[in-house]
């Protein structure tokens, strides 16, 4: 995944130190092909997520189950820094709750299930993936996720061939919503692996800067639930998010 070991750390200094380790962690390699269209335009992102996204569980937030804007948000946070460093208009599709299936037509909401038509139209130079936690609390077998997920990219990839895609996979929650799992949180991050590997996509595993939900390591990091991010928490992810974005094109 490009970094040898784990960026955990205190929430006293968690933005600073997991800024510095994540720039180790992509400065040898931050060209890829994958990152072409991102590179040489900045101008667009679209946010497909889940309640990561949302900004769901912070304190100012206001939205009913969609996205809004919220100080510590690690989108709202992406939104208006890269609205204000490249002059980036991000459009977020997010819904808590929220599975890939949910992003293909006839999904659960209105402007989910219309995210595929809604890439057609902007062709924008980044799109953003972050969903795969639901399908993980629900237990999902890891082939229909890969179904969905998968099936994702492609269609995003087809009707924008000229958008730079990034997954990113969120850390390993420490709640499921069903008593007895079977399948482990590694084995989605598996299906993104080889989504991101065969679609030639990029992939930012955010377990890589973040400990599971529920652990020693976590506290501070988590709500009460396990589960959603604190303030603290998504600082960690928009250092994580932000830096990939910088260092992909070496700049």
């Amino acid at each position: 995944m490009g970094c040898a070991g784990r960026a955990w750390v205190r929430v006293g200094c968690v933005v600073l130190v997991v800024t510095g380790f994540v720039s180790a962690c992509f400065a040898p390699n931050a060209t890829t092909a994958a990152a072409t269209t991102w590179c040489g335009d900045r101008s667009s992102i679209v946010v497909l997520g889940d309640s990561h996204s949302t900004g769901w569980g912070l304190p100012d937030y206001t939205g009913n189950g969609d996205y809004a804007q919220t100080e510590a948000g690690w989108v709202s946070t992406l939104k208006r820094r890269a609205s204000t460093e490249w002059g980036t208009v991000t459009t977020v599709l997010a819904r808590n709750g929220a599975t890939a299936a949910d992003f293909h037509p006839g999904g659960r909401w209105p402007e989910t299930a219309a995210a595929i038509d809604t890439v057609g139209d902007l062709h924008p130079s980044l799109v953003v993936i972050a969903l795969g936690g639901n399908e993980f609390a629900q237990d999902m077998h890891p082939a229909r996720f890969d179904e969905h997920y998968r099936g994702l990219v492609h269609e995003v990839s087809r009707v924008s061939p000229r958008t730079t895609v990034l997954l990113v996979m969120g850390p390993e929650m420490g709640a499921r919503l069903v008593p007895d799992p079977t399948h482990s949180w590694n084995a989605y991050v598996g299906v993104a692996e080889a989504v991101a590997a065969d679609e030639g996509v990029g992939l930012l595993d955010l377990g890589e800067y973040l400990p599971a939900g529920g652990t020693a390591e976590a506290e501070g990091l988590y709500l009460p639930d396990d589960a959603h991010l604190t303030a603290a928490g998504h600082r960690v992810v928009h250092a994580a998010v932000w830096t990939r974005l910088s260092m992909w094109c070496g700049a």
